[in-house]
């Protein structure tokens, strides 16, 4: 599992931070927010195995928002 503040380069060249993490549905789940421009942003499913995939199911992105919201709200 990828840790909060941890700072990753992706396959863009660009460094992300681990702003936040979580699992869903027994999975792993990571908000990705880059380092230069905070507008550049994501969440990704976190598997030792295959990495990091961006996450695009509309569903799935709108449970996640709520958690972070609760999240940085505590």
């Amino acid at each position: 599992m990828l840790e909060q503040s941890e700072i990753l380069t992706l396959d863009d060249n660009k460094e992300y931070t681990v702003a936040f993490t979580t699992m869903l549905n027994n999975k792993n789940y990571v908000f990705l927010i880059e380092i230069n421009n905070y507008e550049n942003n994501m969440f990704c499913e976190y598997d030792s195995e295959s990495g990091l995939i961006e996450v695009t199911d509309i569903d799935v992105i709108d449970q996640l928002l709520k958690l972070y919201t609760e999240y940085i709200h505590e």
